[in-house]
């Protein structure tokens, strides 16, 4: 499992944009400057890091089918993000000016080292 969110995940919350503050409420054509997308990302990496949380110790045949589907929606979403950000030409430095940045910067760490001590210990084994 963890390195299937980690494949998936590799590629604050502006309240004008985002109501319910899920990934799927996201409405990729609303996203107008750099840190309504660094919203849109941070919203979709807290989702999959809760995803993460929740099934770090599992093996993958463990996952229900509604986890790996909300876990594919949310990739999708920040795929959409993503090419949004391509068309509107939108970088990283952009977005690096914005706080909601820096949050999904330290979300993306935590998953990173949670997955890098479940590898760890899975080669130990």
């Amino acid at each position: 499992m963890a390195i299937s969110l980690l494949a998936m995940v590799s590629c604050g919350v502006s309240k004008k944009i985002f109501n319910d503050k899920s990934a799927g409420d996201i409405n990729v054509d609303k996203l107008k400057d750099a840190c309504d997308f660094a919203d849109a990302m941070l919203i979709c990496f807290a989702e999959m890091k809760t995803i993460l949380d929740e099934n770090i110790d599992k093996k993958e045949a463990d996952i229900s089918e509604e986890v790996k589907i909300q876990a594919q929606n949310i990739e999708k979403k920040m795929d959409e993000i993503q090419k949004a950000m391509v068309i509107k030409k939108i970088s990283e430095e952009d977005m690096n000016k914005c706080d909601s940045y820096r949050e999904t910067e330290d979300i993306k760490n935590e998953m990173k080292k949670m997955i890098e001590e479940v590898m760890e210990k899975e080669m130990s084994e």
